[in-house]
């Protein structure tokens, strides 16, 4: 049994593909070139091929069912019912046709980004599709006496379907994906420059294609003025800028044929009418064609980010997990301090002379030690989390001195110096508090790591801050270790590459490449006085 709300799901669908099916109707025969069976946008056709792509398909039959009033609404006051016939079934089929291909041959059919799915869209969609079913309805119609010209019919047909697949199909699957994630917040700049685009867009349309006597020898010419435009289109605002940009260009072609003005009046009225849609389809098809590219191309660089963003999470895993013995110990100080506090006021109490004095004292050093335990398992909880990047102005002596107090115990395990001089009035960086954190706590683990053959006694760690005259804020870190040999000091940044016997050779490589994405440089650096020293900089953070 179904449920009056599985009902309203059911019809809200294909009651609004029926009405607009009927609307898009009435305005295709507003539309239509005078003495030429063309319209400028027949876009019924391309709106049931959307819905079909964006409905289940067990629910397919509903929606071809929805348009048949509409489709005789439109039709009945000047088609016979023969006509009226053909047409509602050779509509049908070519939506149905062009869907089912789609579902066929993509995995993700709506995913119009990607290049394959572009491209079965345009050449089944937009150009076989048209072609099977306008040959099949002038077939039909021939015999009948509906037209006297077979091929005119099928160009006709096939050309004005085009268009108005390419264009508007699209178009209504990214505004219904977008609807289904939710509305990114409105950028004002991306706003105005659309609107500079479609201005600046309309004024050259308006000189090519509809002022008068313009169009003359140099006609040629005059029909590239708008790609410029348009490709300026395509790169920002990608498949729903190539569809709204030539929708507009289509616009202003189509009020120029129709006033008898521009490049396209030369002609036959009809040659007219069909020179205009095929030159609107050669546009649209290789900006879509770029549209694609350019989104697949940047969904392939965002996934690769992601990957490398999962891959520097683990490794700031694998760091911390290098350090965990030792944070362990120091957590487990102030634990032991807070339970021999509790027993010593606990023993006060059982002895019936407690003293208020003798037990502020206790209290407080349990208060103490517990801060104590909470900021190096904060300090934890921060490294070990899994957060999207998050660039804000940060102080860098700040990072380091955290960074220091979550490495101490592992530096006292390992019996290392750290000598700190860090910069006074230091500007704020540009940085992702928990990537930067990583980057120097790997360089402090890779220092301690590469003084494991120097005598204990030996064993300093110097963290320095300063301004770099040219790249902004420098971090250095050096260490008494036996050096880097000078061919290693470029290899030690590539992956898998590690002068420690059980490194995998990942840290230095992600961590440079964190440092890079943050607009700053990590190098090495033979120490005249023995070991290795690492230079970092960061640019300086801007004012928002």
């Amino acid at each position: 049994m179904i449920d009056r709300e599985s009902w309203a799901r059911l019809g809200v669908g294909p009651a609004a593909t029926a009405l607009a099916y009927l609307f898009s109707a009435f305005l295709g025969e507003a539309l239509a070139f005078p003495s030429a069976p063309v319209s400028a946008l027949w876009a019924p056709n391309a709106i049931l091929f959307a819905a079909l792509l964006l409905a289940p398909v067990n629910r397919w039959w509903i929606y071809l069912a929805a348009i048949l009033p509409g489709h005789v609404l439109a039709q009945v006051s000047d088609a016979p019912a023969s006509q009226i016939v053909i047409q509602y079934i050779v509509n049908s089929a070519e939506a149905a046709i062009s869907a089912a291909a789609l579902l066929r041959f993509e995995s993700e059919p709506r995913r119009l980004g990607q290049l394959s799915a572009m491209t079965n869209l345009v050449l089944i969609g937009g150009i076989a599709a048209p072609l099977i079913t306008s040959v099949a309805m002038a077939m039909a119609f021939v015999p009948l006496g509906l037209t006297d010209d077979f091929w005119l019919t099928v160009v006709a047909r096939t050309s004005t379907n085009t268009f108005a697949t390419i264009t508007l199909v699209p178009l209504i699957i990214h505004f219904a994906l977008r609807s289904e994630r939710g509305w990114p917040t409105l950028d004002r700049r991306r706003l105005l420059e659309a609107c500079i685009i479609g201005v600046c867009l309309a004024v050259v349309c308006v000189y090519v294609f509809v002022w008068p006597g313009v169009y003359d020898e140099r006609a040629p010419a005059l029909l590239y003025a708008p790609l410029p435009l348009l490709i300026w289109a395509t790169v920002r605002y990608e498949i729903a800028g190539v569809c709204a940009s030539v929708l507009l260009l289509g616009a202003f072609a189509t009020w120029g044929v129709l006033h008898e003005v521009g490049p396209f009046v030369v002609h036959s009225p009809v040659r007219n009418a069909l020179t205009t849609v095929l030159f609107l389809n050669v546009i649209c098809i290789p900006l879509l064609m770029l549209a694609a590219v350019l989104q697949e191309r940047k969904a392939t660089f965002a996934e690769a980010a992601r990957r490398e963003q999962q891959l520097a999470h683990l490794s700031r895993v694998a760091t911390v997990g290098e350090i965990s013995g030792a944070v362990a110990h120091e957590i487990r100080q102030p634990l032991a301090s807070m339970l021999a506090n509790a027993e010593a006021a606990s023993a006060l109490l059982a002895s019936g002379e407690m003293d208020v004095q003798q037990v502020r004292p206790i209290l407080a050093d349990i208060i103490a030690d517990n801060r104590r335990a909470a900021q190096v398992i904060r300090r934890m909880q921060s490294m070990l989390r899994y957060s999207p990047t998050d660039r804000r102005p940060e102080p860098l002596n700040e990072l380091v001195m955290e960074t220091l107090a979550l490495s101490r115990a592992d530096l006292h395990r390992r019996q290392v110096v750290a000598i700190q001089s860090l910069g006074n009035e230091l500007p704020r960086v540009a940085a992702d508090r928990v990537q930067i954190q990583q980057v120097i706590l790997n360089l402090i683990v890779n220092a301690c790591d590469a003084m494991e053959s120097v005598a204990p006694g030996q064993r300093r760690l110097w963290i320095g801050t300063s301004m770099h005259p040219t790249l902004g804020v420098e971090l250095s870190v050096r260490d008494s270790g036996p050096g880097i040999e000078e061919s290693m000091l470029e290899r030690v940044f590539d992956s898998f590459v590690s002068t420690k016997p059980s490194g995998l050779g990942l840290g230095l490589s992600i961590s440079q490449k964190i440092v890079i994405s943050h607009g700053g440089r990590l190098w090495a650096e033979r120490s005249p006085g023995g070991g290795a020293i690492f230079r970092l900089t960061l640019p300086v953070a801007t004012r928002s």
